[in-house]
């Protein structure tokens, strides 16, 4: 613990946005804090992948907040799927994280978003925040948590951007490790860590803090909670940002209209399972509308929406298959690779094969930027599948849906 306390002042190394002159003020956490100390119920959500799912640096601050305000009633949001990025963050957004009215969310997407910078990451990431401080929700207070990899060196990618634009405060996690990679008196490998090169590249200036090449462990965890914690003070007694209203988008408002809708309302043909909505066993359930499933080649599907986007969150199997999709006239329009995403794909094979990281839900993101108004989409199981599985099935939990019209 010495040496985790005197790393603490490598906290004040996180990073607010410079505000250009035509920016707005950054944001502080004025307004959470003051519910805090009159007592009040504070719900926090958690926002991000398998980082921010893990019993770490979210479950660490969270216990600061209660230990901090324990007259306060302080309600957790676990927001985290693993393997997942702002894309399907902003498809399950309304469900996972504004249906439960948050006054304060931390967004952990960023490492997962992967880079370079392009206009598409910035479009998933600003959808988020607008559907955070549309009207009719909580308009929570956000906070961006970027943070790295083993080799210290993962850029910030298109978060900065956004932040800047909606004066949305960052707290960069690297510069912590960075610093505190430079000691002497870090923990050794064991022999069975050093042995496992699979898991672990000890050539790599950040391992002692990973448990494999992004993961922390329970010291990254903690050196994360710490330099959270330290700016979290900063903001005990900030004056309280006044309740965010929305200007023009920044890139687009394409995924501030997102929605997961349920499969079952689409049109059928060959052997398909329609499971309902798995309310009476008391578990979380991640498809909470239910499922659609098939396992013969030539089973096929058609769903009508209405909207810019389409993708589907659905398993990777054991015995996941291959099926091709098509919307409208499968003819894909033309795009400038540059902005990112599939922008204007009309036609592609999808694999559900187990893979590397089976079992575990996953998603494909067939489309984006089609013109607004009604499009049909096709699905057809194909009649191969990846070496690595033993069948064909598929099984879709939910559609994703966005550009929908406004409400």
């Amino acid at each position: 613990m010495r040496f985790l306390r005197s790393l603490f002042l490598v906290a004040l190394l996180f990073t607010i946005p410079a505000i250009a002159q035509e920016a707005p003020p950054t944001r502080t956490l004025g307004r959470v804090f003051a519910k805090l100390k009159a007592g009040q119920e504070v719900t926090i959500a958690y926002f991000g992948g398998s980082i921010t799912a893990a019993a770490g640096y979210r479950v660490k601050t969270f216990k600061w907040f209660k230990d901090t305000y324990p007259e306060a009633k302080l309600v957790e949001v676990n927001a985290a799927i693993g393997g997942t990025g702002s894309d399907l963050g902003a498809f399950r957004c309304g469900d996972d994280v504004t249906s439960k009215k948050p006054d304060l969310v931390f967004l952990e997407f960023s490492l997962n978003d992967g880079h370079p910078s392009n206009e598409f990451r910035k479009a998933t990431v600003e959808g988020i925040v607008r559907q955070l401080w549309a009207a009719g929700t909580s308009k929570p207070e956000i906070v961006f948590l970027y943070t790295t990899s083993r080799m210290l060196n993962h850029p910030r990618v298109s978060y900065p951007a956004v932040a800047k634009y909606y004066g949305i405060p960052e707290i960069d996690l690297q510069p912590t490790l960075v610093e505190a990679a430079k000691r002497t008196d870090l923990p050794k490998p064991t022999e069975e860590q050093l042995a496992d090169k699979a898991k672990y590249d000890w050539t790599a200036p950040g391992q002692v803090f990973m448990g494999d090449a992004v993961h922390p462990n329970d010291l990254g965890h903690t050196l994360y909670t710490e330099t959270i914690v330290a700016w979290l003070k900063t903001q005990i007694d900030a004056a309280p940002s006044p309740e965010p209203v929305l200007g023009k988008p920044y890139v687009s408002e394409e995924f501030a209209h997102a929605a997961l809708v349920a499969p079952s309302l689409a049109k059928f043909s060959g052997d398909w399972e329609v499971t309902p909505p798995d309310t009476k066993s008391g578990k979380v359930v991640r498809y909470a509308a239910g499922t659609i499933s098939a396992k013969q080649p030539g089973d096929s599907l058609e769903f009508e929406f209405e909207g810019t986007a389409l993708g589907a969150f659905q398993n990777v199997l054991a015995d996941g298959g291959k099926y091709e999709w098509t919307i409208d006239d499968g003819i894909n329009e033309k795009s400038d690779p540059a902005f990112g995403g599939p922008r204007g794909v009309k036609k592609g094979v999808v694999d559900t094969a187990p893979g590397k990281y089976f079992p575990r839900p996953s998603y494909a993101l067939f489309t984006t930027g089609l013109a607004p108004g009604k499009h049909v989409f096709k699905l057809k199981i194909l009649p191969e599948h990846d070496k690595s599985s033993t069948g064909d099935r598929i099984l879709i939990g939910y559609f994703m849906v966005a550009g929908m019209p406004a409400k």
